[in-house]
């Protein structure tokens, strides 16, 4: 056994959108029945050193507290191990922080919605067991922050001690560090850094990481930032990073989307293009495309949830039994 990453969340620069300092509060949903657990924090976006305290685990009747520390700017700070009730249903984390720069949204499929506690938890990225097992990042955008996909195959895969956790941001960007406001701040980063950034922060945050999926790109073709060319470049960067850590890796074809703002011909030419390139070059890929178009270039309407990019639950569903089959197949 070993220490291994079974849940996550991506960070993102939180500073617009949150408060100066406040508490943070989120139960989840028991990951696996373990009995003892680790926490990670970090502070990917922030620009001061966020301190940490009244931090406490609550398992049913076992409640353990940790003492306060602080996380510097770009560290990564593990807690020392310890014990929780292994029949708990319900892992309630409850801390306070004084600065809220790097974090994420609280609507993490694997959260009970919470009407108590501020929108944004800040500090907190992964929960690691020394357990028998793998993890798996699902590494995207919206597409895969969502869960459309991913919450359909977690309950699956975590029976087979495989831990996919969702790594997407929304708005998030394969060619550039990106933001919903005009500073340039890593801690206004909203939409994240640029995926190279990102997977180099992962690789060091994540424990036994067996296998990256990347599924990006559909942001940079929106907003006319993509080219055939600089998605291979991008791409191959992705890969060597992941040969070099000796990490496998799966890729995914891009996703139709005509009808959703600023979408367009052109663009959907080089949607097509990338992914012929994409299925006659490599084999560890999914095609995503395949599974959700109907008529060529469009979702099929019984996936979409709307918007005429974003996935249904159906569509979701649809993508994960295919992926689910692949991986009992262990590909």
């Amino acid at each position: 056994m070993s220490w291994t990453t079974i849940w996550s969340h991506a960070q993102r620069g939180i500073a617009h959108h949150s408060a100066g300092e406040g508490q943070n509060r989120l139960t989840l949903r028991q990951i696996t029945p373990v009995k003892k657990i680790r926490l990670v924090f970090a502070n990917d976006y922030g620009k001061q050193t966020e301190h940490i305290y009244d931090l406490s685990v609550q398992t049913n009747d076992r409640c353990h507290q940790i003492p306060n520390f602080s996380i510097a700017p770009g560290e990564v700070y593990r807690t020392a191990p310890f014990l929780i009730d292994s029949e708990a249903k319900k892992w309630q984390f409850t801390f306070q922080t004084t600065s809220m720069e790097s974090g994420f949204a609280a609507n993490d499929a694997d959260l009970f919605p919470s009407s108590d506690a501020s929108s944004f938890c800040s500090g907190l990225l992964a929960i690691e067991a020394e357990i028998t097992g793998d993890c798996v990042i699902a590494f995207g955008d919206s597409l895969t922050e969502g869960a459309t996909w991913t919450a359909p195959l977690q309950s699956k895969l975590r029976k087979q001690n495989i831990y996919l956790v969702n790594q997407g941001i929304n708005g998030s960007c394969l060619l550039k560090s990106s933001s919903d406001s005009l500073t340039k701040e890593s801690r206004q980063l909203f939409y994240g850094y640029n995926a190279l950034r990102r997977l180099e922060m992962c690789l060091i945050s994540h424990k036994r990481v067996k296998k990256i999926l990347f599924f990006i790109g559909i942001n940079d073709l929106i907003h006319d930032e993509l080219t055939v060319e600089n998605f291979q470049v991008e791409l191959k960067k992705l890969i060597r990073l992941c040969e070099k850590q000796d990490v496998a890796y799966q890729l995914c074809t891009l996703p139709p989307c005509m009808g959703y703002p600023g979408m367009d011909g052109k663009k959907e030419k080089i949607r097509n293009e990338i992914n012929r390139w994409l299925l006659t070059t490599y084999d560890n890929l999914w095609d995503f495309s395949s599974i959700v178009e109907k008529a060529p270039s469009y979702l099929n309407p019984l996936f979409d949830s709307g918007d005429h990019l974003h996935f249904n639950a159906i569509a979701g569903l649809a993508i994960a039994r295919q992926i689910s089959s692949d991986f009992v197949k262990g590909e």
